[in-house]
């Protein structure tokens, strides 16, 4: 699928970064919804392309997928998309990041590389930030599932890896070994002590935690951007993303700058909290399966591996595996939506 483009009329009514300019939105958005399927395509015929620099060509195509991906999913939500849409749109993001991956392997491989190998993302450069979208993207729109293809990829040739990325991640990745390094540093090692805290502190200390982000993100890339163009909106979704992960209440600054508190609603609507797990009922639950287990209710079910096309299970039904699909383990989530 891809997101659609708001009109500007409906842009100046939802949008949800101030700062953001409907012509810098629009340029960014347009290019990545019509130039994506062109890319795509020519990387699906690259036996037409010059023998020349042919994996040059086509690891720099791959690489722009991810990246137009990325800031296509950030400038629509600062204009104001439902996380909803966004969520629907991430695995064809991951999508273009592993076919990415795929292709600088093979570059490196090549005769057209001097033998210097770099990492798919490194995490000590500015492509930090495009690295933290991935792991907080995955988690707020609600597909951990994803977390074990991006977190390979962010090991590649990456001497260290990074504190606050393997934290996030940890959860769903249990026997990670996780990394007392924060690559940047600034603000990100800040989140080490509401970690820490007792959970009685945390929402004052991450409120503290928004209140310095913008000022301790000086070195990066988003910093002072609405001074320049094509904005794409200040966020910070690693406070977002261990607010859920943490279930910290954050009545006391969910309105502050800098909070995506919508893509926190989202998120606590698609997993099930600890004291209501069995509740099918609940609002608050999203139905997860995994294949060869037994369907929990009855509705439309959907599955990255299965291109999120929606089927109809009964309760009982055993679930079925998609095979050779490019996630690996199949899981089902029930749409809550109907």
């Amino acid at each position: 699928m891809m997101l659609k483009l708001i009109s500007k009329e409906a842009w100046a009514f939802q949008k949800r970064e101030s700062y953001q300019k409907y012509k810098d939105y629009e340029m960014v958005a347009t290019s990545a919804i019509e130039g994506i399927p062109i890319t795509l395509e020519t990387i699906n015929n690259s036996k037409q392309l010059p023998l020349e620099s042919v994996y040059t060509k086509l690891m720099m195509a791959s690489n722009l997928l991810g990246k137009e991906g990325l800031e296509l999913i950030i400038y629509s939500y600062s204009a104001g998309l439902p996380a909803k849409e966004l969520a629907e749109y991430l695995p064809s993001v991951i999508e273009y990041w592993q076919l990415y991956a795929k292709h600088h392997i093979n570059f490196h491989k090549s005769s057209e590389c001097d033998g210097h190998l770099v990492p798919h993302l490194e995490l000590i450069t500015d492509e930090y930030w495009e690295a933290l979208q991935l792991v907080c993207f995955s988690i707020l729109f609600g597909q951990p599932e994803h977390l074990p293809t991006i977190m390979d990829i962010l090991a590649y040739e990456n001497d260290e890896q990074d504190a606050l990325l393997d934290k996030l991640a940890s959860p769903w990745l249990p026997d990670r070994d996780i990394s007392n390094i924060y690559l940047r540093q600034l603000p990100y090692r800040k989140l080490d002590k509401i970690f820490a805290a007792k959970e009685e502190d945390r929402p004052k200390l991450m409120s503290q935690y928004l209140d310095e982000w913008y000022g301790a993100s000086k070195r990066e890339p988003y910093h002072d951007r609405h001074k320049s163009s094509f904005f794409p909106g200040y966020w910070s979704l690693e406070a977002a993303a261990v607010t859920v992960i943490l279930r910290i209440d954050d009545s006391s600054y969910r309105d502050k700058s800098y909070y995506p508190k919508d893509l926190v609603d989202f998120a606590r609507s698609q997993y099930t909290p600890l004291d209501q797990q069995g509740n099918a009922e609940s609002d608050d639950t999203r139905l997860r399966c995994v294949a060869g287990e037994i369907c929990p209710q009855s509705g439309e079910w959907y599955s990255p591996a299965n291109n999120m096309e929606k089927r109809h299970f009964d309760q009982g039904e055993t679930m079925p595996e998609i095979p050779n699909n490019p996630w690996g383990e199949t899981i089902w989530y029930l749409d809550l939506s109907h």
